[in-house]
C-alpha cells in the first residue's frame, strides 16, 4: 500500500481533505476472505475503532465525533472486491458510504454490486479493469443494461451521486501495477480529484 502501490502519496498529491484507513486482513492468503467483515454491521464497527485510533493520532481525543461522522469511500484492489460486497451488503454505514472504486477487482459477487448500485442513488461506482477482471466487469455491465441502469465508460469530470463508470486501463496496463498505472499513471490521484466538495484547506498543514 505505501511502497508498492503509492496509495499514501497518491492521496496527498490529490490536494483531498482525507483520511488513509487501510484494514489488514488474511496475510498471503490464497482466498479472498473478508475476514470479520462477513458479519453484519462489522464494517461500521471497524470505522468505529478507525476513529478511536485517528483521534488519538490527530491529537485532539473530541475529534473521535468527527472522524465517526466522516463519508466514506472505499478502494479496493484484487481481492479486496469480496471485503468491499460485503461491507456494502450489510456493513452497516448507510449514506455514508459515498464511493466504491475496484481496481482490477471485480472477480465475483457480481449480483451484491448490481443489487448495491441499484438502490444506492447517493453513491458512485467506478470499477477500472485489466484482463484478469475484463469479463466479469462486461458481464456486470449487461446486469445493470438489463435492470435499465445507466452506466458510462469513461470517467466525468466531477463524480457525483450516482455516477457509474466502468474504465478498461491502458494496453500496457498490468494487474501487479494497476494501482499506479491503470487508464492513467497515479489513478487513485487521478480519481480523487474528481470528488467534488473535498478539497483540503490549502491554509492546514
Amino acid at each position: 500500500v505505501y511502497v508498492r502501490q503509492q496509495v499514501p502519496a497518491q492521496i496527498s498529491s490529490s490536494g483531498i481533505n482525507a483520511v488513509l484507513v487501510a484494514p489488514q486482513l488474511a496475510v498471503n492468503a490464497a482466498d479472498s476472505s473478508a475476514g470479520k467483515l462477513w458479519q453484519p454491521g462489522a464494517f461500521a464497527r471497524f470505522l468505529g475503532e478507525a476513529a478511536q485510533h485517528l483521534a488519538k493520532v490527530h491529537g485532539d481525543p473530541r475529534s473521535v465525533r468527527s472522524f465517526a461522522g466522516m463519508p466514506v469511500v472505499i478502494v479496493a484492489y484484487s481481492g479486496g472486491y469480496m471485503a468491499t460486497a460485503w461491507s456494502v451488503h450489510h456493513g452497516g454505514i448507510a449514506r455514508r458510504l459515498r464511493g466504491v472504486v475496484l481496481f482490477d477487482a471485480l472477480y465475483g459477487e457480481l449480483d451484491t454490486f448490481a443489487d448495491w448500485i441499484t438502490t444506492q442513488k447517493s453513491a458512485f461506482f467506478v470499477s477500472s479493469y485489466a484482463a484478469p477482471t475484463l469479463a466479469r466487469n462486461l458481464q456486470l455491465q449487461k446486469i445493470l443494461a438489463e435492470r435499465e441502469i445507466a452506466f458510462t465508460t469513461e470517467l466525468e469530470p466531477r463524480l457525483q451521486p450516482g455516477s457509474i463508470a466502468f474504465l478498461p486501463g491502458s494496453k500496457d496496463a498490468a494487474h501487479k501495477d494497476f494501482l499506479t498505472h491503470a487508464w492513467v499513471d497515479e489513478p487513485l490521484r487521478d480519481l480523487l480529484t474528481r470528488l467534488k466538495g473535498y478539497a483540503r484547506d490549502p491554509r492546514a498543514r
